[in-house]
């Protein structure tokens, strides 16, 4: 009796859980995780190599070059528009439920977390494990540099030129070639020189 409760217990968990994909979604996102599951433990440069054809193949754009190190998790890929030349470090998490949107030049530190998925918290029921995702866009333009282990919240638009700290936390859109830093991550300084008065 009680395994047949946890049974059903587990089948509406996960009926809330992706009760809303279609069947084609879940279908792409397994072939999605096994392709970059395959490829990435690949060493050396056969393995750029591999890695960028198999994000090539999958992302919703991809403009140039991904130099992507081992153990870098994607997901929901065919939401993630990427420009020219992106360098992402081992350990990296991004996730595109909201859609992610990456400019030219951008280079990501290890261990860093871009997630365009916020969780609801509010009311008791269901409980916060068992909601899915609201997805809230992201979006990092040009010449952006994310320091290791920052994590970029959803609805951030990391602006031209920033530079993120390591271990930043960023909760609010930046400022042009800002430098940012903290947690929450807060404006240091400009990397534009100072005008003359």
């Amino acid at each position: 009796m009680a395994a047949n409760q946890q049974s059903q217990s587990s089948f509406r968990f996960l009926k809330a859980k992706i009760g809303h994909y279609r069947s084609g979604e879940l279908i792409r996102s397994q072939w999605e995780a096994f392709l970059l599951w395959i490829f990435d433990g690949i060493p050396g440069f056969p393995g750029f190599v591999l890695r960028y054809l198999v994000c090539r193949s999958l992302f919703k754009r991809l403009g140039g070059f991904a130099w992507v190190q081992p153990r870098v998790v994607f997901v929901q890929t065919d939401r993630l528009r990427v420009g020219r030349m992106l360098g992402v470090n081992t350990g990296s998490y991004i996730n595109a439920i909201g859609g992610i949107t990456m400019g030219d030049y951008v280079l990501i530190g290890s261990n860093v977390t871009i997630s365009s998925g916020r969780h609801p918290i509010d009311g008791a029921e269901p409980p916060v494990y068992a909601r899915p995702s609201e997805p809230v866009p992201i979006a990092i333009e040009d010449d952006v540099w994310i320091g290791a282990g920052a994590v970029i919240m959803p609805g951030v638009i990391l602006r031209k030129g920033t530079v993120v700290g390591a271990n930043s936390v960023v909760t609010k859109s930046t400022e042009p070639y800002s430098v940012v830093a903290g947690v929450p991550a807060r404006k240091l300084r400009s990397r534009l020189p100072a005008t003359p008065a």
